[in-house]
């Protein structure tokens, strides 16, 4: 009796699942037609979905944002995961690009920002309607969609302790103030991404080597630099 209990119970819910998934692809086509400031009721109008079962699966309108940030976040690590394990020893110097067998630190972050802003271009009323969820910079098992991605970046480039922490969450606010100045006026979006991520790498090697000359319009040898998980271990010792 037990064992059949469980094999409704994993139908049921393997069934809530994929009626969840349904309902937040919906979602994400009715806000990239009409908008990141629907009510619920609209949302529910234009997707054809009763608002009871919005409500059932999403709890309330932040609730649904909360699960589109998941569906966000899960969208920037796969393209990580999609592009190489980051590995902190390499320099990158032979690295093949996407695809690589290893990133170094510096082409880890660039593969960040490049999803970031890839989700950004291709759907600005997505992006905003993850955004502006509730308590995005709270903890990351709150739902904080900002802080879940400074976490992946801080892991990403092997960057530990408070100081680790605080460089990856300020790296993720001058991209998201960044890319909404750039969706104002958008351009190519790789040449967008790249110039951010030159800054970023930038001023991620004066926080480990203040001595280090940066030119942000000039692409960095990582060979020259201090590797960011190597300095942060030397200063854990």
């Amino acid at each position: 009796m037990k064992s059949l209990t469980d094999g409704r119970s994993t139908r049921w819910q393997e069934h809530r699942d994929l009626r969840r998934h349904e309902l937040l692809r919906a979602v994400r086509h009715v806000v990239d037609e009409h908008g990141d400031d629907l009510s619920m009721g609209q949302i529910s109008e234009y997707s054809g979905t009763t608002k009871a079962v919005l409500y059932r699966y999403f709890t309330d309108r932040a609730g649904l944002q909360a699960a589109m940030g998941e569906w966000a976040m899960d969208v920037i690590a796969k393209s990580l995961d999609d592009a190489g394990p980051a590995d902190a020893g390499s320099t990158g110097a032979g690295s093949t690009g996407a695809g690589a067998a290893d990133l170094s630190p510096q082409e880890a972050l660039t593969a960040m920002v490049h999803a970031f802003v890839r989700l950004a271009a291709g759907s600005p009323s997505v992006y905003r309607f993850c955004d502006t969820a509730v308590n995005r910079f709270a903890p990351a098992e709150t739902g904080g969609f900002f802080n879940s991605i400074a976490g992946l970046l801080a892991e990403r480039l092997g960057l530990e302790g408070p100081e680790g922490t605080l460089w990856a969450a300020g790296a993720i606010g001058f991209v998201r103030a960044a890319t909404e100045n750039w969706l104002a006026e958008p351009g190519p979006p790789e040449e967008f991404a790249d110039t951010i991520s030159r800054w970023l790498w930038a001023s991620l090697q004066l926080r480990t080597d203040p001595g280090t000359p940066t030119d942000p319009g000039t692409p960095i040898d990582p060979s020259t630099l201090t590797d960011p998980s190597t300095d942060t271990q030397e200063r854990q010792e």
